[in-house]
């Protein structure tokens, strides 16, 4: 920048920039292909702990719907139908004390041929207990579904998706694998999403393998069913297949 010694007015000279035109060229690369790797595979699918899963790696057109905190008698009936009226599967990861007051839904679940997974028995944050205490609360509630079903969960969700060593350390103890969802395919349905927003946030995401999550309990919400109503029928005609996540580990 220099002053013009005829006009009075200040000039912006180009030169010294010009000089370095190659850094420069490299810097705006550099800022335009960051953003694309911040949302690359690992951050939009899941991270990369080998003990514990997000999505899995298949070409066949298979997702896994999954169901968190119910099971409820006010949603999980109406889910149940559209799941056997499209002849698709899901997990349902239920709480032991909600297995507990509604054990009649949770026989309907294995009976229809979904999966039940473990979200331990009352909706605990896992990672602020000792892994003893973790291990006991899983067992716990893998008990009270054997009573209810006679089978016991090969799946466990964390509530809040929060996990650390101790947890995984009692999930395996437990038997059960931890199960997250794709971070790109969370319908956020226990907030004040539109069914319309749901809708387009599952469908534009999806990928073969991926793991969606819903709530049929404390956050589910009629348009959750509506949405669902919508996801299912936009499935099929893409040529999805829903599974439960038992299945979909088998498809990688």
């Amino acid at each position: 920048m220099g002053h013009h010694p005829v006009t009075g007015f200040w000039t912006l000279s180009l030169h010294p920039w010009l000089r370095h035109w190659r850094i420069w060229l490299a810097l705006l690369l550099i800022g335009i292909m960051a953003p694309g790797q911040r949302v690359g595979q690992v951050s939009r699918r899941g991270g990369q702990n080998p003990m514990v899963t997000w999505y899995v790696n298949t070409r066949q057109r298979a997702v896994a719907l999954t169901f968190d905190d119910g099971p409820s008698p006010l949603i999980t009936p109406e889910i149940l139908a559209l799941l056997k009226k499209y002849h698709d599967r899901a997990t349902f990861f239920v709480l032991g004390q909600k297995a507990l007051k509604y054990p009649r839904l949770l026989k309907t679940e294995v009976q229809d041929g979904m999966e039940v997974g473990n979200h331990t028995f009352g909706h605990i944050n896992l990672t602020q207990y000792s892994t003893a205490e973790d291990y006991g609360d899983l067992r716990r509630t893998r008990q009270i579904i054997w009573r209810i079903v006679h089978t016991t969960p090969l799946v466990m969700r964390p509530p809040y998706g929060a996990y650390s060593p101790g947890v995984l350390q009692a999930a395996a103890q437990a038997g059960e694998r931890v199960v997250l969802w794709s971070s790109a395919e969370n319908s956020l349905d226990h907030t004040n999403s539109s069914v319309s927003a749901m809708v387009f946030r599952i469908i534009h995401n999806l990928r073969p393998g991926d793991i969606v999550l819903f709530h049929d309990g404390n956050g589910g919400r009629w348009e959750t069913v509506a949405a669902l109503a919508i996801i299912l029928k936009d499935l099929k005609s893409l040529g999805y297949q829903c599974v439960t996540v038992s299945q979909l580990l088998k498809m990688q």
